[in-house]
């Protein structure tokens, strides 16, 4: 069965000096030679994960196709997500799911002659909009449909026993509990305990093994403010 992996991440923006930090998220995600990466907060007006893109073609000698899904309304100009593939993109959609211009992106790949959905997201922060992120996490539950196989990542800003998760669990499986792997926290990065990134898999899909990575910090800097999780997929 044909494998790949695949990483999340948060990349916060350009804040805290993005300069200083690009080469260590570049680093970083080139140790693991990631087939598809899924990047929330990548700022739309810096091209940032074209830049991304770039700094791991020359690391890795491997051509990357980008798949940028800006947030809706003035949002847009600043922030969305983004994802990066080996593969290129053979289909791409956008779902704007609620307040902030927040929105779902999912794109189609083919992989060793399979067709793959691999998703992202990033839910609503505010910790007391719990009803508001349960809701968001029904609309790109419903979105998705029945695609199969189909991974899905993002920051959903909610804890594994949250009904958010709840709503997602419907559907999808944690990758790193399908690879027996347990993850402490993903933010911030210096704290654990606060999980509330996620690798959801779907359908036929199978985790193999999963991790984290940028999960410390080089020369006293952080990569991002989020820990980034990976995992190898069998589909």
């Amino acid at each position: 069965m044909p494998e790949l992996t695949v990483v999340s991440l948060n990349l916060r923006g350009i804040h805290d000096c993005w300069r200083r930090r690009a080469p260590l998220v570049a680093a970083g995600l080139a140790a693991l030679n990631p087939d598809v990466i899924c990047l929330q907060e990548a700022a739309t007006w810096r091209l940032q994960a074209r830049e991304l893109a770039w700094r791991l073609a020359r690391r890795t000698g491997r051509r990357y196709h980008v798949a940028q899904a800006r947030k809706g309304g003035y949002h847009s100009v600043f922030e969305g997500l983004a994802i990066i593939s080996v593969f290129p993109f053979e289909a791409r959609g956008r779902l704007v799911i609620g307040e902030q211009g927040r929105v779902a992106q999912r794109t189609v790949v083919r992989v060793d002659g399979v067709p793959l959905t691999v998703a992202n997201t990033h839910l609503e922060h505010r910790g007391d909009r719990a009803e508001e992120r349960l809701a968001q996490a029904r609309r790109v539950t419903s979105w998705l449909g029945d695609s199969d196989p189909v991974v899905l990542c993002g920051d959903l800003n909610d804890r594994p026993e949250s009904a958010t998760l709840a709503a997602f669990r419907e559907r999808f499986r944690s990758a790193h509990e399908d690879a027996g792997v347990a993850v402490s926290g993903t933010a911030p990065a210096w704290e654990s305990g606060r999980v509330i990134d996620y690798i959801l898999v779907g359908g036929g899909l199978q985790a193999v093994d999963a991790g984290t990575c940028l999960d410390a910090p080089v020369g006293g800097a952080w990569p991002s403010d989020h820990i980034g999780l990976w995992a190898r997929v069998s589909v």
